[in-house]
């Protein structure tokens, strides 16, 4: 009798921990997934902007993806994010470096992909990013 006690009670054990364990990884990858739309969604806003001018609505969409990945963003994409968009900004004109800004786009992607459980590299100075202009004329655009 205490043997079928002792094995109904290790069944039920044994399946509320699978259960729980499953739910889990569901919920991770379920996060997962949700972190990477909001990655993919702030690297086409980024392209949008690349270049002299930008129509305002790209602007708006690159603002809108910086200000969300403040919701799901490690501490490490947060601080590498916010030394981009510091590099990046009217305000800095003046003092903006074309070098200083390929590390720190370079360190960000580094960051997100470490966020994501894929880092390109073990040292995140050795990673080099860079971001590519199509090209390609919009319209009101003075490109060349």
């Amino acid at each position: 009798m205490w043997a079928a006690l002792i094995s109904a009670l290790a069944l039920i054990v044994t399946s509320a921990a699978t259960i729980f364990l499953t739910k889990q990884k569901e919920r991770t990858a379920e996060w997962r997934a949700r972190k990477l739309a909001y990655y993919e969604e702030f690297f086409a806003a980024a392209s949008g902007i690349v270049g002299e001018t930008s129509p305002p609505e790209t602007k708006v969409r690159f603002a809108n993806a910086v200000n969300n990945l403040h919701l799901i963003g490690s501490a490490g994409v947060i601080c590498a994010l916010h030394a981009f968009t510091d590099e990046i900004a009217l305000s800095n004109r003046a003092n903006f470096s074309a070098e200083r800004h390929d590390v720190l786009w370079s360190r960000l992607v580094w960051e997100i992909r470490a966020d994501l459980g894929d880092p390109p590299c073990k040292e995140p100075e050795s990673f080099r990013a860079r971001l590519w202009a199509s090209g390609v004329r919009t319209a009101g655009s003075t490109a060349e």
